[in-house]
């Protein structure tokens, strides 16, 4: 109907927008975005430095605490190639819908390989990067929207997963603990384990310390 109003849907921005630095968050969140998470390439302590300069929009940035990060991309379909006599989706029988395939490297962890709708494929790192060790340093910093990202996880697995990161956030539970518990593995045969990937962060050297260059 001409002239009708519609009601335009909550919109929530993703890590593909690349916002690394607060006058980009701000931006983005005042052009009418809900919800914001950050760029991958921020550590725990730009996050938190980024929050605490956001003011009064930091309710709505969502940081990722638990995720399986993609190595890689690839055009190429690992499915289609090895478990199927076809060239294409046209007449590969789709062998991504059946089979669960794995990249295994040389220390033995297995990576997952997962085909979209479009037939290219992604490899997720085995080990979950998390952010247990700065949970604490999120919420001071005034973060309370978290995000953990499945790939292919256990029903049973979720729901200790989801419990165990609650506790932690709400001070019920000791983050040591879970990392302990998080890093035994994935109890399916695959080697897991957590690490915290892109979030570490690292006290920068003094520059007296460093070896100078050599001189030409």
């Amino acid at each position: 109907m001409a002239g009708a109003e519609h009601a335009i849907p909550q919109l929530e921005g993703d890590f593909s927008l690349n916002a690394a630095n607060v006058l980009a968050a701000d931006a983005l969140l005042g052009a009418g975005l809900s919800r914001l998470a950050l760029t991958h390439d921020l550590n725990a302590s730009q996050i938190c430095g980024l929050a605490q300069e956001l003011g009064p929009r930091v309710g709505g940035l969502e940081v990722v605490l638990h995720q399986h990060l993609a190595i890689f991309h690839t055009e190429f379909c690992v499915f289609c190639r090895f478990l199927s006599d076809g060239s294409s989706y046209k007449d590969c029988g789709h062998p991504c819908e059946k089979h669960d395939v794995r990249l295994r490297d040389g220390r033995g962890a297995d990576h997952l390989v997962l085909a979209d709708m479009g037939c290219r494929n992604t490899v997720f790192n085995s080990a979950a990067q998390t952010g247990l060790p700065y949970a604490s340093d999120f919420l001071r910093a005034g973060l309370r929207v978290f995000r953990v990202e499945l790939v292919d996880e256990s029903p049973a697995s979720v729901k200790a997963l989801l419990t165990g990161y609650r506790d932690v956030l709400r001070g019920d539970r000791r983050a040591k603990d879970l990392w302990e518990e998080l890093d035994e593995g994935g109890g399916d045969g695959h080697a897991r384990g957590i690490s915290t990937g892109s979030l570490a962060t690292f006290r920068e050297r003094a520059a007296e310390t460093l070896r100078p260059s050599a001189r030409r």
